[in-house]
């Protein structure tokens, strides 16, 4: 009878000890519904830690309820409770899953991974819009992946993944998850450009002309695809197909600003390639100028076009500069050395409207303040304008300290 006596008192201490256990997922839950997402989180840790309900399902959804509400919450002391809580959400939906055998559990994991695909898709929706790319990325990974758990395939979030990864610089997981996508057929032009662009930053221009192929192949009449096209001919140096495909381009919107730019880009270059003629260079100086003037009269504060004309102008004058003081060290003709320098001086008094709208419309704190002074300094030096080029100057000394005149 002793034996016995002591066998019931072990079975009903048993029972008690996994009622309290028990008990700290209920003191979780409680305190979850309450509001209460510090106390509710102690208390889920403590069941996760126990041996007789870390095994349980429902306790690992319960961790990742609360751990989600932790990562939607706008309370300022919920914000340290833990690191990435979403992700810690994700890894315990994985164990519910995986302990869930019975299937048990099977409406609630799922309904909670719906939730959770959902908090991982607006987080790298603010991610993305606060320009933390990488991260952004990387939670619309996530989204897709719990999307997968319930049998969906969210392709345009893999697409997004992808997107954020390639403007994070990432580029070997942005074309690991582009490859992905292509395989899923997804429709959206711009993925066949991206992988150009890829396969151009590794230097790979054969791949990087199939992929275009493929996509003017799929949209043959889509804009973006025809400008990505003659992107990769300006890239690879082949400006007459560029010139080709962008014609093209115009003819079909003839009102788009950055096709004009393209366009004068393109000729831009043209302009100062060797390999052509000087009649050819010529005719591709004066196109580029009407094209960039076409750009800006269709967008008026089209700072790249803008500036981009200043410095045509202002280059074109610096080779000229330079053949006329070479020619001049040749004959000593002073008399046409000097018809050339006044030549030269009103080219470069066309580029300084344009170069001076460029520096008015930036601040000092922008990527393109240096250039754009710089180049400003030089043009008052060059053609003689002495009370602007000491502003220029006391602006860059304020800027970068004293003025560079070796630059010069």
């Amino acid at each position: 009878m002793k034996k016995i006596a002591l066998l019931l008192i072990i079975s009903v201490f048993a029972v008690e000890m996994v009622s309290a256990q028990r008990g700290e997922v209920r003191r979780a839950n409680r305190n979850l519904n309450r509001g209460n997402l510090e106390e509710a989180l102690q208390h889920i840790r403590n069941a996760i830690q126990d041996e007789s309900t870390k095994s349980d399902a429902e306790t690992h959804i319960l961790h990742a309820q609360i751990l989600m509400e932790i990562a939607g919450s706008e309370e300022p002391q919920h914000a340290n409770l833990v690191d990435d809580p979403l992700v810690l959400a994700f890894e315990s939906m994985k164990k519910a899953d995986e302990l869930d055998e019975d299937n048990r559990n099977l409406l609630d994991i799922q309904q909670t991974n719906l939730i959770l695909s959902e908090f991982f898709f607006n987080a790298g929706a603010i991610k993305y819009n606060e320009n933390s790319f990488a991260d952004a990325s990387k939670y619309f990974l996530y989204s897709y992946k719990v999307s997968e758990t319930f049998g969906s395939t969210d392709t345009a979030t893999l697409y997004n993944a992808g997107l954020a990864a390639e403007i994070a610089g990432d580029l070997d997981r942005a074309l690991d998850i582009y490859m992905q996508v292509v395989q899923m057929d997804y429709d959206q032009p711009f993925l066949y450009s991206s992988l150009a662009n890829i396969f151009l930053a590794r230097e790979n221009e054969e791949e990087a002309s199939k992929w275009i192929s493929k996509g003017r192949e799929r949209y043959p009449d889509n804009l973006e695809m025809i400008f990505a096209e003659a992107n990769i001919y300006l890239t690879t140096g082949n400006i007459p197909e560029a010139r080709r495909i962008l014609q093209i381009a115009i003819e079909r919107d003839p009102d788009n600003p950055n096709l004009h730019y393209a366009f004068a880009v393109n000729y831009d270059q043209m302009s100062r390639d060797t390999l052509f003629s000087k009649e050819e260079r010529e005719f591709a100086y004066e196109e580029a100028i009407k094209a960039y003037q076409e750009a800006i009269e269709l967008k008026p504060d089209y700072f790249d076009a803008i500036y981009n004309l200043g410095a045509l102008y202002f280059n074109e004058g610096i080779k000229l500069f330079v053949e006329a003081e070479n020619q001049l060290r040749k004959d000593m003709d002073f008399r046409a050395y000097e018809k050339k320098e006044a030549k030269i001086k009103e080219i470069w008094l066309q580029a300084q409207p344009y170069l001076e709208e460029a520096f008015d419309m930036i601040d000092a704190d922008d990527e393109n303040f240096e250039v754009v002074l710089r180049s400003l300094r030089e043009l008052y030096m060059r053609t003689g304008q002495e009370e602007k080029l000491e502003e220029t100057n006391e602006i860059w000394k304020e800027k970068f300290g004293s003025p560079d005149d070796e630059d010069f």
